[in-house]
This record gives C-alpha cells, sequence and structure tokens, in this order.
C-alpha cells in the first residue's frame, strides 16, 4: 500500500490534470460555436478531454479517502486551495492533535 503523502501528491496531480482537461474542454466548445466547419472532429477531441478529465476526478476522490487521521477519522489533515485542489497535508491532526507518519503505509496503523 501507499502512504499518506503519496496518496496526496496522486490525488493533487490528478486533480490538477482534471482541471487543464475540463479547461480544453471548454476552450474546444467555444472554437466548436464560432467555427464554421470541422464540427465532427472537434466534437470527438472534446468528448476525449472531458473523459480524461471526468476519468481524472474519479481517480482523485478514490485517491482521497485514504488522506484521514487513523485515531479520530478527521479528514481535516489536507488543506485544500482553490477547485478543491490540496495543497498540504500535516502530520499533526488539529482535532486530536494526534502525531501522524504520513510516510509510513496505509495498512500500518
Amino acid at each position: 500500500m501507499k502512504s499518506r503523502r503519496e496518496y496526496f501528491n496522486s490525488r493533487k496531480l490528478l486533480m490538477i490534470l482534471a482541471c487543464i482537461c475540463y479547461a480544453i474542454s471548454v476552450f474546444l466548445f467555444l472554437i466548436c460555436i464560432f467555427a464554421s466547419g470541422g464540427f465532427a472532429t472537434i466534437a470527438v477531441i472534446l468528448s476525449l478531454f472531458l473523459l480524461g478529465g471526468l476519468m481524472c476526478s474519479i481517480y482523485a476522490h478514490r485517491s482521497g479517502e485514504y488522506l484521514f487521521c487513523p485515531k479520530c477519522g478527521s479528514k481535516n489533515i489536507v488543506k485544500a486551495g482553490i477547485f478543491g485542489i490540496p495543497v498540504s497535508i500535516t502530520d499533526e491532526c488539529p482535532d486530536c492533535k494526534n502525531k501522524i507518519n504520513i510516510d509510513k503505509s496505509i495498512n500500518q496503523d
């Protein structure tokens, strides 16, 4: 199993990739509206970027399930920034003040 730090880093990367895919999809949608031809090609590429963003979002949500305090179950050890992208992870639970080893494997808690 991975450690909490690895889950944090993979979630952060996946959420950034999802935001990039969604931004490209919006851009392609605007091009599709204002372009005079080539709708099928733009629509296929748009659907691929939307699918990629959706898959990244699903996997990011799944990796976020392991980011909690093993003692009290609090999910406040991760600070979120804009669009919910995780910014930092703490090694001390803000609720129960328990010291968490975030580099240790999840199944060893």
